[in-house]
């Protein structure tokens, strides 16, 4: 089964600080978690061309020098770096590839040069063993093997190079949600295009959009969406120009949640940093002066649940551990109308179909991607390929991936153990983790998702790693892996030690990385994978299903 591919380029405008690197992270990990690869295209940070040529002016001779591409190209190429890092921390698999490695070519002037050329295989490879490959635009190799640079706009027109030759469709991602009448920052009332032809475009969208990358775009019949990261509302860029109307925009959603630990923390970070859609009401924790300590306000702590439901939330986040009362106060949250993110596995496990049913009734949203699979969205896609799914192999606990990792390695157990509780893989309490209750919780949601059936923990077979000691001889790799299956006796679970090749692709995931194969009954399969342990990994699903949540509230 062909995965589908995205490009997607981030302009100069969205990339103007290091914050704004995570926001583009999260937009690249909306993607993905919707079941596509990505190619990203960057610009450089800001004003770091300018600054970069700058700098040449003062040192370098007057003209177009022959050597400024070295130079302006390093911008590109720090941004690329910076974003594959902001995807590693979320736990987004990403891969950096330069213009070199993909064979992306061009001729003419230095400083205007024209592509011509793209490895395809070599992108469609990198994609297929990564998911996603990060690349610098505005830059190419040119004649005499030298880098050549593309003129203003490049990246956008490298963006559009690239999905033209890889068929794939390109969003171009601005500091405005799409094509205005004029420009909306001098103009707020003015109404957006929802398409635009590549001809009118050349008059209105001129300083979104480089006239070279349009003239590619009309030349090819190649249209494209031109929008900004995290409002999925856009500008089509195309045969015909449409009507105009007023841009969307998001409604300031109000968030209760239960449990501020290290996901929890994560998640207030992020939601304190997008005070254009979210505010965080009120935190339920079990201590509040161990938070006000750490310089939360009073005023958001409390220890008393219906506090949480005082301050009127439009969404409920769990990020607590034990079911009770988290199953609880999930299910009075959704009778109330309000929707739920959860990343507490064991209490929507236990809910089971009955929750699921509850959520539905009530009209409320029920999201809990975080729940399992971390930085690899494994719930998404048992619900994306519900139907056809025969088997699933996963490695659905990240931490003892880590562990086991380490402990054949020549470490001991105790000192692994206590290395993965001080990075906080492991809770203080590692039962779950090392007896296999947690990924027993999760093979029960991959399930009741994928496979539209209800499995108690009890029923199925888990391998404990507590006091793991490895075999004097490993074939492979040893790992602890989720099984979930059909067959023409019924439909089984389990939760297996397995000494893998090394040639396998669940072998292949290091320390807290997660892996997982889907089988179909068609005898396809599809393969995923992130980082599946972690603060930022968990923070960035629960972020990506609060962001579904919020798209629904968009208005005009």
């Amino acid at each position: 089964m062909p995965v589908p591919t995205i490009v997607l380029n981030f302009g100069h405008s969205v990339l103007c600080s290091l914050e704004d690197y995570t926001d583009a992270a999260s937009e690249i990990y909306r993607h993905y978690r919707q079941g596509n690869n990505v190619v990203a295209v960057t610009s450089a940070q800001g004003d770091q061309t300018d600054v970069l040529l700058a700098e040449a002016r003062r040192i370098g001779p007057e003209g177009i020098a022959k050597n400024l591409p070295e130079l302006i190209q390093l911008g590109e190429r720090k941004s690329a770096a910076l974003l594959a890092l902001a995807l590693e921390r979320i736990g987004a698999p990403a891969f950096v590839r330069q213009a070199r490695d993909l064979g992306l070519k061009a001729k003419g002037p230095h400083t205007q040069a024209e592509l011509v050329d793209l490895d395809v295989k070599q992108l469609e490879q990198d994609l297929k063993n990564h998911d996603i490959v990060v690349m610098p635009g505005y830059v190419a190799i040119g004649e005499n093997d030298r880098p050549s640079l593309l003129g203003d706009g490049g990246a956008d027109y490298t963006a559009l190079y690239v999905a033209q030759r890889l068929g794939a469709p390109a969003l171009l991602l601005k500091d405005v949600d799409g094509v205005y009448e004029a420009d909306p920052n001098t103009a707020p009332m003015l109404w957006r295009y929802d398409e635009i032809s590549w001809a009118d475009a050349r008059e209105r969208a001129a300083v979104l959009v480089s006239p070279k990358a349009l003239a590619f775009a009309e030349e090819n019949r190649l249209e494209f969406d031109i929008g900004t990261p995290g409002i999925p509302d856009y500008t089509r860029i195309g045969a015909k120009t449409g009507k105009t109307g007023p841009a969307k925009e998001p409604k300031i959603l109000r968030i209760a949640m239960m449990g501020c630990g290290i996901v929890g923390g994560g998640v207030y970070r992020r939601v304190k940093a997008q005070p254009a859609r979210f505010e965080m009401a009120k935190i339920m924790v079990r201590d509040k002066q161990k938070y006000l300590d750490q310089g939360y306000k009073d005023a958001e702590l409390t220890t008393d649940y219906q506090d949480l439901v005082d301050a009127k939330p439009d969404i409920f986040i769990d990020v607590s551990g034990p079911i009770e009362p988290a199953l609880g106060f999930t299910k009075d949250m959704l009778s109330r109308g309000v929707h739920v993110v959860s990343a507490n596995k064991q209490a929507i496990a236990a809910g089971g179909q009955a929750l699921l049913d509850h959520a539905k009734q009530s009209g409320a949203i029920l999201q809990f991607s975080s729940a399992a699979g971390g930085g690899m969205p494994v719930l998404e896609m048992c619900i994306r390929e519900a139907g056809r799914i025969v088997r699933v192999e996963a490695l659905l606990n990240g931490t003892t991936n880590y562990m086991l990792d380490e402990i054949c390695s020549g470490r001991s157990y105790d000192d692994v153990l206590k290395e993965a509780q001080d990075k906080g893989y492991a809770e203080a309490d590692p039962s779950s983790d090392v007896g296999g209750a947690d990924a027993g919780a999760k093979i029960q949601l991959v399930s009741l998702l994928g496979f539209g059936r209800e499995i108690d923990l009890d029923d199925i077979p888990r391998d404990t790693i507590e006091n793991f000691v490895p075999p004097n001889q490993i074939k492979g790799a040893i790992k602890r892996v989720s099984n979930v299956w059909k067959h023409e006796a019924g439909f089984d679970a389990a939760l297996v030690l397995k000494d893998l090749s090394k040639n396998n692709f669940i072998a292949q995931a290091d320390g807290t990385e997660a892996h997982a194969i889907f089988y179909f009954d068609d005898g396809d399969c599809y393969k995923i994978r992130g980082k599946g342990a972690g603060r930022w990994p968990t923070t960035e699903s629960v972020m990506a299903d609060l962001y579904d949540i919020s798209a629904s509230y968009f208005t005009a």
